[in-house]
């Protein structure tokens, strides 16, 4: 029994070794104690912590957690046992491959009409931003709805800019007087 308690306590629980050999889990615990005995590394806590030295540098503590099935907590401990540790640059590497990764699938649900998961904007019509910042420059009010213009009525309209939005998506309005009150707070 001795030799089998030698064998079996390093690598296995205290309660399998128990179930094995007959004993209680306080028996197999004293007298391993009397013998000098004590548990190896675990084996699952080397295999993530393994993991976590191979990944940490491009990897972000969610996507290890959620590979190895534990918390981003627990990830940061190991991290931590292990002495391992980021620099500003290697943080805002990692933290700017998450943030593509993250557009990439929100382009992705957008192609494929479903809803977003994110706050992201991912896609955007640089050419409608810009005439939209002449226009406003020259007067227009973005309305309530981002492809919206208003104009007031003493404004001098662009007829041309006007064409080119219409082109891009904009649409033109006139600006009553009851939403001049509102949308001078907004803005």
């Amino acid at each position: 029994m001795v030799a089998a308690l030698i064998e079996l306590y390093p690598v296995e629980t205290t309660a399998h070794t128990a179930a094995l050999l007959g004993m209680s889990e306080t028996s197999v615990k004293m007298k391993a104690k009397a013998l000098g005995l004590t548990k190896l590394a675990k084996t699952v806590w080397m295999e993530r912590a393994d993991h976590i030295q191979n990944h940490f540098y491009e990897h972000s503590f969610a996507e290890m957690a959620r590979a190895l099935n534990i918390t981003k907590t627990t990830v940061g401990r190991i991290a931590q046992k292990l002495g391992l540790y980021r620099t500003k640059c290697e943080c805002y590497r990692v933290s700017s491959r998450v943030r593509l990764d993250m557009i990439r699938r929100e382009r992705r649900r957008i192609l494929f009409g479903l809803p977003p998961v994110t706050a992201i904007k991912v896609v955007s019509n640089r050419a409608r931003v810009r005439l939209r910042s002449v226009l406003k420059s020259k007067g227009y009010i973005v309305g309530a709805e981002r492809n919206m213009m208003l104009y007031p009525p003493t404004l001098i309209r662009q007829f041309r800019l006007e064409e080119k939005g219409a082109k891009v998506g904009l649409r033109f309005y006139p600006l009553q007087e009851n939403e001049e009150t509102e949308l001078s707070t907004a803005i």
